[in-house]
């Protein structure tokens, strides 16, 4: 694995975290949060990234500090975040640290997904293509569970395939744009963190775009061991996530700028989910205390 975080977390503030004090201004960077085990080929991808003369910005999402990261991560400008606003807020912060370097682009990943530099060096031509819009771009997603493309798009317009709907996986846009876009909610932890943001952003103007020469390869959550529920296409979560996802669907369906036909559609998914977690997984006591205050707990603030 390699450095020692105490060897390499240890440096200049940067966006209220801890940096290395070599920052560099490259044209194009990544942000990517770490959170759990570190994925064994993600030191081959970072050389992969850094080679190409993108700059990678690494957040340690963890509550405590990795002890290990990989060689790489030397190279690479480090932010300790300790899941403050979980995925939301570790995105967050890494993006603070990108804007510092005067970088053009930012692009958003996680440890566990994989695009290639020069797929992602493929992203920025959209403005060429479309220089008088504002846009947010992303890869198309290949959904390895159920073997098929993820998500709606519309008809390919000069290579590229218009969406409503993007994974922050993947998800580029420059730096000057940041203000106007703005931050990811971090009141919301997880869950619709990706929806809020983009049916936000295009609320204000920016239209979003898939590349369909950038395949973003996802697995979403853990096989569901029940037979019934990997039926119904759902995967297994624990009851931390039910509590978000039931809270952030209150939250989501009360905004202004969510489309009414998605509301109905998770609402309608959500009148049967909850029953599945109950009757058909593990932890059920949990699952039912999750469930309760997912309902009745106070919402994040408005965004």
């Amino acid at each position: 694995m390699g450095a020692e975080t105490d060897g390499v977390l240890r440096g200049a503030e940067c966006g209220g975290g801890l940096r290395t004090p070599s920052m560099k201004s490259r044209s194009h960077a990544v942000v990517i949060p770490l959170f759990g085990r570190v994925p064994e080929d993600f030191d081959r991808y970072l050389k992969n990234l850094m080679d190409f003369g993108l700059l990678v910005v690494l957040v340690d999402n963890n509550p405590k500090p990795l002890q290990y990261l990989p060689s790489s991560a030397a190279r690479c400008e480090l932010v300790f975040n300790g899941n403050r606003g979980g995925i939301a807020g570790g995105l967050n912060r890494g993006i603070e640290c990108a804007l510092a370097t005067d970088c053009r682009w930012i692009t958003l990943l996680d440890q566990d997904s994989r695009i290639t530099a020069e797929q992602m060096l493929l992203m920025p031509k959209a403005w060429d293509d479309f220089p008088s819009r504002q846009l947010v771009v992303g890869p198309i997603i290949w959904d390895e569970q159920r073997q098929q493309r993820h998500g709606r798009w519309r008809a390919s317009i000069n290579g590229f395939d218009p969406t409503r709907l993007l994974i922050s996986s993947g998800t580029t846009f420059r730096s000057l744009d940041w203000p106007q876009l703005g931050s990811l909610h971090e009141g919301l932890f997880i869950d619709f963190v990706d929806h809020a943001w983009c049916f936000r952003a295009q609320a204000r103007g920016f239209q979003l775009l898939q590349c369909p020469l950038v395949m973003l390869r996802q697995h979403f959550g853990a096989e569901h061991p029940n037979r019934v529920c990997r039926w119904f296409g759902m995967q297994l979560y624990g009851p931390e996530r039910h509590f978000y996802a039931l809270r952030n669907l209150r939250w989501l369906c009360l905004q202004p700028y969510i489309p009414l036909d998605l509301k109905i559609k998770e609402l309608l998914k959500m009148l049967v989910k909850p029953w599945f977690w109950l009757v058909f997984e593990p932890r059920r006591h949990e699952n039912l205390k999750a469930i309760v205050s997912g309902l009745l707990c106070p919402l994040p603030s408005k965004y």
